[in-house]
């Protein structure tokens, strides 16, 4: 098994690095959205069975969409995740990993091949590592990033939502080619903490049991510790899943202009997001801590051009299967190497073996010198199956979880999973050689050239130390 995992990979990377074939006539090619929302894990959307009405919008679309149940990103933080959307490959191949990575120019992004087909690409985003930057523009013709601009305020308090609408519709009714077939993709980011829905969202969600405590400065301060009482925690829960409502709401209205346009029907929709949400499942408030399910479970819509009937799916997908299925639906033919599978092929059904990786950074500081140390940790994980195998790298932590019996992953295994653990390993063994085969492929992006106030702004964040 682990030869043929590792002959699989470095099957893929063995590709070339052409560009996309000739594409077809662009009036048989659908119009391509790419929905990107911050922080928002599946189980707080109504669709996959949460019981508080936050997304009639996103529910409206599942009804015209297939709903994959058990989608999950690549990592659990936003740079990198989305580096993995845009290429098709895991962390360790594009190697946009740290908070001043940025991607290189070698890599061939999804915007490029479908620029390259004949596709006007455009880009609104509202966040401060989707900006230019880093690099992750490469293929967008048209890029509006002004709502993720630094402010006089912290980083945290930006309410992006309006900014967003109007961006989008500035594009879709005068910038728009409607010569071409177009490619949007869109970063929404008020989901993400601080957590300060407007009114009427910021009580919409409330219960009497809650008690109101500050839900803001999760990043190098946290405010809230672990001992949050339970009351209080049902007070933070609402806030989150007002941000959620209310970023729901502009979806609504990004639903009404494309049938106001004509565009809804010819119109591919993606709708997924860059990680999830932790509140202290384990241990941790926020994101960017390890790589347990909560961090990095997410919705994952598809509506093709003209369906209108809902469908379910099952099969275990990473958000690394996007780069394929974008490139599928603009019937674009590509060789260049990725890892992931396009989901508008029929699921194989097989065991797929999906893999995660996030590298925390953090400061200790020394009570007696005052001497501050910057601190890292590698985490891996490795699902097959129902097996979900979670390692620390040089440490001894590793841990097992039967996902299917335990879906939050509460309660880890120990012996009796001894042949399925051995197995986990072998294959992220394979994968790490892999990966570090695949990365020599591309020149490696410098360092991410910050301005003071981008740095202020994302350790505001608690990106940076």
């Amino acid at each position: 098994m682990l030869s043929a995992l590792l002959a699989g990979l470095l099957a893929v990377s063995a590709c070339r690095r052409d560009p996309s074939s000739t594409p077809p006539p662009a009036e048989t090619r659908p119009n391509i959205i790419l929905l990107s929302i911050e922080s928002l894990r599946a189980d707080h959307v109504g669709c996959y069975g949460y019981t508080r009405e936050t997304s009639p919008q996103i529910d409206a679309l599942a009804k015209q969409a297939t709903c994959y149940e058990q989608a999950y990103a690549a990592t659990s933080w936003t740079l990198t995740s989305h580096a993995s959307m845009f290429t098709g490959l895991y962390p360790s191949a594009h190697r946009v990993i740290l908070p001043q990575d940025r991607l290189g120019d070698a890599y061939t992004t999804a915007a490029e091949h479908l620029s390259a087909a004949g596709y006007q690409c455009a880009g609104v985003i509202s966040g401060p590592y989707l900006r230019s930057t880093f690099n992750l523009n490469q293929g967008f013709e048209y890029y509006d990033e002004s709502a993720a601009s630094a402010t006089n305020e912290a980083a945290h308090q930006d309410v992006t939502n309006p900014q967003m609408a109007a961006a989008l519709e500035q594009f879709l009714r005068n910038e728009r080619d409607p010569q071409r077939p177009f490619f949007l993709f869109a970063y929404y980011w008020d989901t993400h903490y601080d957590f300060i829905p407007p009114q009427p969202y910021d009580t919409l969600f409330v219960p009497p049991e809650a008690e109101p405590v500050e839900s803001v400065r999760f990043g190098p301060v946290v405010a809230l510790g672990r001992d949050i009482s339970q009351a209080q925690l049902a007070y933070l829960v609402a806030q989150y899943d007002g941000e959620i409502r209310c970023t729901d709401e502009y979806l609504g209205r990004l639903w009404k202009l494309l049938r106001e346009l004509d565009l809804w029907d010819n119109t591919a929709i993606i709708l997924t997001a860059d990680h999830g949400e932790q509140f202290f499942e384990h241990s941790y408030l926020g994101h960017k801590h390890d790589l347990y399910v909560e961090s990095l479970h997410v919705p994952l819509l598809v509506k093709r051009a003209g369906q209108s009937a809902p469908q379910r799916a099952r099969r275990v997908v990473n958000l690394i299967d996007l780069y394929p299925t974008l490139l599928g639906l603009a019937r674009c033919e590509v060789s260049t190497p990725h890892n992931g599978r396009s989901l508008l092929r029929d699921d194989p059904g097989d065991e797929r073996a999906v893999f995660h990786e996030l590298t925390t950074t953090w400061d200790i500081t020394n009570r007696e010198t005052g001497e501050t140390k910057h601190e890292r940790d590698q985490w891996v994980a490795v699902r097959q199956g129902r097996y979900k195998l979670l390692h620390v790298l040089g440490t001894r932590f590793w841990q097992i979880y039967d996902v299917l019996a335990d879906p939050r992953e509460q309660n880890p295994l120990g012996a009796e999973c001894r042949d399925a653990g051995v197995r986990l390993e072998q294959s992220l063994g394979a994968w790490q050689q892999a990966m570090g085969s695949m990365s020599t492929l591309w020149e490696q992006g410098p360092k991410a050239q910050l301005s003071p106030e981008e740095v202020q702004r994302l350790r505001a964040l608690g990106y940076l130390p």
